[in-house]
């Protein structure tokens, strides 16, 4: 796992960079979308769990390093996100060798759904209650669009990336 962790590492820092230089500027009905939690999503269902937890720790932190986010809230959904589709890779659910071809892009789909109200839903526990101002149910959809159109590219790069490890899983 050691020789992987620093391909993934670098891959999560340029996803990282793409969002805020690219995603974050760039809005679909007012809604950015997240990829700093499909990375970790696509690496859960990939069945890495070690490196997606990484990834969505990492993703989670430099990307509220430069967001007007509460701090580590994106990593918390981000860890939320990789560690229940990593138990679902583990199972071989959303497996992209053995699955249909539409159950990654699906799984991916309700995570992007569900994603921006977890969101929204702990900014109340940092008492931060800015992030309610805008379409929440608009959030919802875009992401899960985005993300089931994204998934399944995202979900190759990550098994990509952990065959410089020399294990699959």
């Amino acid at each position: 796992m050691r020789r992987v962790l620093v391909p993934v590492t670098l891959a999560t820092l340029v996803i990282v960079a793409i969002q805020l230089s690219v995603f974050s500027g760039l809005r679909f009905a007012g809604v950015v979308i997240m990829i700093v939690w499909l990375w970790p999503l696509a690496m859960g269902l990939a069945g890495l769990t070690a490196l997606s937890l990484w990834c969505a720790l990492v993703a989670g932190v430099f990307f509220d390093t430069h967001a007007s986010t509460p701090f580590g809230l994106t990593a918390v959904v981000a860890l939320l996100l990789a560690y229940g589709a990593s138990r679902l890779g583990r199972e071989g659910v959303g497996d992209l060798d053995s699955a249909a071809w539409w159950v990654t892009p699906l799984i991916a789909a309700a995570a992007g759904f569900v994603a921006p109200l977890v969101f929204v839903g702990a900014s109340f526990f940092t008492f931060n209650f800015s992030l309610w101002r805008d379409s929440l149910f608009a959030a919802m959809v875009v992401n899960a669009v985005a993300f089931f159109v994204l998934a399944r590219p995202m979900a190759r790069l990550a098994l990509w990336l952990s065959n410089f490890g020399g294990s699959r899983r």
